[in-house]
This record gives C-alpha cells, sequence and structure tokens, in this order.
C-alpha cells in the first residue's frame, strides 16, 4: 500500500510503499536530499543526532557479557598474563593487565584512579621497582621535568663541591 509523505529534508511531498516506510525515523524523497541531511557540514544539529554511538560500547560489552558469561574472568586473565610474559614489546614497564604496574600501584597507593596527565616517576630510576615508597605521582609532565632540571643541577652543585674539596687537599 503506498502512503504519502513529506520529505525531512526539503519538505516535498512524495508516496512510498508502506514496507519501506516501516521502523525508519527519517523519510527521504531522493538520495540528494538522505545525503544533504547526513552531512556534518549541511545539517549540523541533525547530524549529531543522526550519529549518536555513545551507548554502542555498553550495549557491545553487555551483550558480551551475557552471550560469554565466562569467557573473561579474573582466573582468565590471569592466565593470560602469566602466558604473555617475557614474550613480546619490552619497553621497560612491566605490566598487569595490560596497564603499566608503577601506575596501578600508584592507584592504589592514593585510593583513586590516577587523573589524565599525572605522572608516576620512580625515585631510585629502576623501572622494575614498583614498591609504593619508591613512587611518586607528579601532577602533570612539567612538574615532572621540573624535579628532574633541579635534581640535575643539585648533582652539579655537589660535583663542583667535591671538586673544590679535592683542589684544597692537594
Amino acid at each position: 500500500m503506498r502512503l504519502k509523505t513529506t520529505c525531512d529534508w526539503c519538505g516535498r511531498e512524495f508516496f512510498r510503499d508502506s514496507a519501506q516506510l516501516k521502523g525508519k525515523k527519517h523519510h527521504f524523497c531522493c538520495r540528494q536530499c538522505l545525503a544533504s541531511f547526513s552531512s556534518k557540514a549541511k545539517n549540523p544539529d541533525g547530524y549529531a543526532s543522526l550519529k549518536d554511538y555513545t551507548n554502542i560500547s555498553q550495549h557491545m560489552t553487555k551483550l558480551n557479557e551475557e552471550l560469554n558469561p565466562d569467557r573473561m574472568t579474573p582466573e582468565t586473565k590471569e592466565k593470560l598474563r602469566v602466558s604473555r610474559l617475557g614474550k613480546g614489546r619490552c619497553d621497560g614497564y612491566s605490566k598487569i593487565h595490560g596497564l603499566a604496574a608503577h601506575r596501578v600501584v600508584a592507584e592504589q597507593t592514593l585510593g583513586r584512579p590516577l587523573m589524565p596527565g599525572e605522572v608516576v616517576h620512580h625515585r631510585d630510576g629502576n623501572r622494575y621497582n614498583n614498591s609504593p615508597e619508591n613512587l611518586v605521582v607528579f601532577p602533570s609532565q612539567s612538574a615532572h621535568a621540573h624535579h628532574h632540571s633541579e635534581l640535575r643541577w643539585f648533582i652539579q652543585q655537589i660535583k663542583e663541591m667535591e671538586a673544590e674539596e679535592n683542589a684544597e687537599t692537594e
């Protein structure tokens, strides 16, 4: 059965079979109107509502949990982690379930997730020493760089003092 409907882009009236209209939010008289409606440049407000993907990730996670309830249990994650230890990319930082171990330890010590931009520094310079006493959290990369510049200056001052003492004793 053919029904009379209105184009959502140009407003022109046209006829379509009811089967073609069923279950669709928007109706268009031609492909050009569909393309214009779907264009971010021509229709920024409509485009935003048309291309809303915010809940897709949540939906897929929920669907995966329903279809594979025992797939990624903590035990499975731990087995995968152990099987991959010592293999793959070696950037110097050990990982815990794909996250840098020093960042995980810092989060546990602080009792909150690290904020974007926060930098975790190893006091002794050993990337594998992830004890809480060895880790310092800086609010930004610039604060971390400032710490290193002060440290270099301090070491330089000590070396100069030692050189002066050695010159006096000779």
